[in-house]
Order: structure tokens, then C-alpha cells, then sequence
């Protein structure tokens, strides 16, 4: 006669083997990623701190962001972008000392700051990237025009 204990024992026994089996042996999840890095200058001089965007000029889902501090950034395999060729953005923002008041917000000032890298960098981005597979995948970027004709363009923040 056999007991109904060892069916229990057999499925605790099988069940993590399944679940091996179906996270599979350290592959990736999702399309493939290669690592970036790479440096950005503004001016001719290193962009203190922003953030790069690389977005898939084909389309889809796998749109990632890093920090740029002291110009340079790095973005590791499981954080870089996928292959191909890529829109690049590139933002930074510098306080101007002036705090505004929150629409929403009434009680709560935002500190108002000004985009220092000019539209065709971020909002119409011109930068572009072809990230390749075991490629050095090195990007720089020499981004000019901060002293552009017309006024910065401010935005505020929710950063007191």
C-alpha cells in the first residue's frame, strides 16, 4: 500500500528543480543588452551632472537612463540598452535661486531651475548611438551651445 506522504515528498523534491528549469541557467530576460559608457562635454568642458536617455530609434519598450556626473556615464549589461541604433538625450538642470509657487501645491514652493543643454540634445535630439553586440560600446558626446540666442528654458521642481 502506498502511502499519500510520498507524493507530497516527490513534489517537493520536483518542484524546485521546475523552477530551474523555467528561470533557466542565468539567461537574460528580455531582448539583449550590452553595456554603454562614455563621456559628455558641454562647452568643452564636462557636464557636472545630468542624465543621458538612450531610446530605440526602431521602437519599443526598452528605453534606459543614466546619470552623467563629472561627464561620464556608465550603464552596466543589465541596465544598458538593447542593439541597434538609438536616439540619444541629454538633459541637466542648474537651480536659479528662485523658488516659485506650486499650482497644486499652494503650501509647498518648487525651486525653479533652467535647462542648460540646448533642445537639440533632448527635446529634438540629434545625438545618436549604434550599440553592437561585444562591441567597446564608448559613446562622447561635445554638446555646444549653452550661450544660444533667446532665453533658457525654466522649469520648476519639486526640489525646495
Amino acid at each position: 500500500m502506498i502511502r499519500p506522504i510520498a507524493p507530497r515528498a516527490s513534489a517537493r523534491l520536483v518542484a524546485p528543480l521546475v523552477a530551474l528549469l523555467v528561470a533557466g541557467c542565468g539567461g537574460e530576460d528580455g531582448p539583449p543588452r550590452e553595456p554603454v559608457g562614455g563621456v559628455v562635454t558641454l562647452d568643452g568642458r564636462p557636464l557636472e551632472r545630468g542624465l543621458i536617455t538612450f531610446t530605440p530609434e526602431a521602437g519599443g519598450d526598452l528605453v534606459v537612463s543614466g546619470l552623467v556626473v563629472d561627464g561620464e556615464f556608465s550603464l552596466p549589461r543589465s541596465e544598458g540598452p538593447g542593439l541597434g541604433r538609438h536616439r540619444v538625450d541629454v538633459w541637466s538642470k542648474k537651480p536659479t535661486g528662485k523658488t516659485l509657487k506650486d499650482r497644486a501645491d499652494p503650501e509647498n514652493p518648487v525651486e525653479e531651475t533652467v535647462e542648460l543643454v540646448p533642445p537639440r540634445y533632448n527635446l529634438r535630439s540629434e545625438l545618436m548611438a549604434d550599440v553592437e553586440r561585444g562591441g567597446e560600446n564608448r559613446f562622447t558626446y561635445d554638446l555646444a551651445g549653452t550661450r544660444e540666442k533667446g532665453p533658457a528654458r525654466k522649469v520648476a521642481s519639486r526640489r525646495p
